[in-house]
């Protein structure tokens, strides 16, 4: 998978070492999924999971006073690793306040708005996404063509998108979807500032609208306006 294999690279360039940048990517997608909401639809995915994995290395990763170093001699004793990483997950763990927004969405939150995909987008979205599974073998495990994991990739990801942005809206967590505020400057007409055509007036100013005629019982002062109705007679 091409953003996976993006994402790695991006690793080994922060933590120079295979282990240290699999846990990293593997952090970033889990972190991503729990921000799915902030994703747009139509900008690069490759480039916001980029900037996910990069805030989280130094926010996280680069901010322990002391690197561990993973055990290497197979006795299954716990290392200075096992305890960091422990950490990570505790309330002691290095938590930066961005890092504790980020986190707004509870896992069982999550698992809500992905239990409500279908089986079949759940599943792509679980092995390609999370699990960083390529096109090509989520397709073969799955015995369906490339092009539908990818279709279902994305109308999972959209429908999760939608989910959380609409389980974040009810919390408090966002304000309301993109595009309100202005909606209600349109008429039921369909264009802005013009009358309903069922309330026009049925009537027509004639061309002799602006004559004036005089009227003998206000001393010719008093001006009237000349129009005709929908049948076509004069009427002052």
């Amino acid at each position: 998978m091409p953003v996976v294999d993006g994402l790695y690279r991006h690793a080994m360039k922060l933590t120079n070492n295979p282990d240290d940048a699999q846990d990293l990517v593997q952090d970033t997608f889990e972190r991503g999924f729990k921000n799915f909401d902030s994703f747009r639809q139509g900008t690069n995915f490759a480039a916001w999971m980029t900037t996910i994995e990069r805030n989280l290395y130094f926010n996280q990763y680069q901010k322990a006073k002391r690197r561990p170093r993973r055990a290497n001699d197979g006795t299954g004793e716990y290392d200075d690793w096992d305890i960091y990483a422990a950490s990570e997950h505790s309330s002691e763990g290095l938590k930066s306040a961005e890092d504790t927004y980020q986190d707004a969405f509870a896992p069982e939150e999550i698992m809500a708005a992905l239990n409500k995909l279908s089986p079949e987008r759940r599943q792509v979205f679980i092995d390609a996404a999370i699990d960083g599974k390529s096109y090509q073998q989520v397709a073969d495990e799955q015995g369906v063509k490339i092009g539908t994991v990818m279709s279902r990739l994305n109308r999972a990801r959209t429908q999760l998108r939608q989910e959380l942005e609409s389980y974040a809206c009810e919390r408090g967590y966002a304000s309301g979807g993109r595009g309100s505020g202005r909606t209600g400057e349109r008429t039921t007409s369909g264009k802005t500032g013009e009358r309903p055509a069922s309330r026009r007036r049925s009537r027509s100013v004639s061309p002799t609208a602006n004559r004036k005629a005089a009227d003998s019982g206000d001393n010719g002062s008093r001006t009237t306006t000349v129009v005709k109705d929908h049948q076509g007679k004069e009427r002052s």
